[in-house]
């Protein structure tokens, strides 16, 4: 019996029951001046990368529910990933035109993004480490693979 047991403890303290708890935190500035923007809900593709058309083995997915929380879907060595993520938004600051978005992702790093709408495309441009401008174009889809 003391064998048996031995041999199933380490298996079951290896498992875990049910999602591990990911709770991304408040804004540093607190919730005053933050906001869910609802016209962010949905589920948006990735359909450009500074004005160049991205294929689909390389495109990835925005989801946003509306209430601060969402999914980021994404191709990485040909398979399909997903991580959960929190957001809230910013209005435009005095001497400053564009809306903020800033997103925590799961295992990714945080980022803050400006954001605006032309028709029903979502763009989002952020300055990466190095300095250099980037803009994603996102198109309104109903499914994520």
């Amino acid at each position: 019996m003391l064998v048996t047991v031995m041999l199933f403890l380490p298996a079951l303290l290896m498992t875990s029951c049910g999602d591990t708890i990911w709770t991304p935190g408040p804004p540093p500035i607190g919730w005053d001046d933050t906001f869910y923007d609802s016209t962010l809900t949905g589920r948006w593709e990735l359909i450009s990368a500074d004005g160049m058309p991205v294929d689909y083995n390389s495109t990835n997915w925005m989801e946003f529910d509306g209430y601060g929380r969402g999914y980021y879907t994404y191709w990485n060595n040909g398979r399909l990933y997903s991580e959960r993520l929190g957001y809230w938004c910013e209005a435009p600051y005095m001497g400053y035109s564009s809306y903020q978005i800033n997103i925590q992702y799961e295992y990714s790093s945080p980022v803050t993004m400006d954001y605006w709408f032309s028709g029903n495309v979502l763009y989002f441009r952020w300055q990466t480490g190095s300095g250099r401008i980037v803009t994603y174009a996102y198109q309104r889809v109903y499914t994520i693979p």
